[in-house]
Parts: structure tokens; sequence; C-alpha cells
């Protein structure tokens, strides 16, 4: 429990990459009710926007999000090859 401690302290250990899959999830539910808000907003384009929101909107946020762990993952290999 000290090493995992100190590991955490040091920044040997990323909380981020589970960090970034929550934010994702929320991200994702938030463009969903968006899109629905944009269905009932009485603008003349609101299928439309609506529609992309909620179809593009997660698509759009687990991309990001994937892109982001890749980063992460570089890192974690990187560093068990220095550990080599």
């Amino acid at each position: 429990n000290i090493m995992k401690l100190k590991s955490f302290i040091n920044f040997e250990y990323m909380i981020t990459p589970g960090v970034l899959k929550i934010l994702c999830y929320i991200g994702s539910l938030a463009t969903v009710v968006l899109g629905i808000s944009a269905y009932f907003s009485g603008a003349s384009d609101a299928f439309v926007a609506g529609t992309s929101l909620v179809v593009l909107g997660p698509i759009a946020c687990r991309i990001y999000t994937e892109l982001m762990l890749v980063l992460f993952e570089i890192h974690k290999t990187l560093k068990e090859i220095r550990d080599k």
C-alpha cells in the first residue's frame, strides 16, 4: 500500500485515463440531451441540429477520448521500454 501511495504521489500512476472515460460518458449524455432539446427549440433547422447532436455528438466524444487514451498507452509503453 505504501508503494502504491508513493507511485501515486510521484505521478508514476495515472488516474486521468479513468477520469477521461467518465468524462466521455458525461459528454455523450450531454450531447444527446442537448440534441433532444434542440428538437424542441423551435428553430428552423431544429431537426437537423438535434439529429446531428444526437448522432455525431457521442461519436465525437468517443473519438476524442480514444485519441487521448492512445497518448496514455504510448506513455505506458515507453515507460515499460525504459524499465527494461
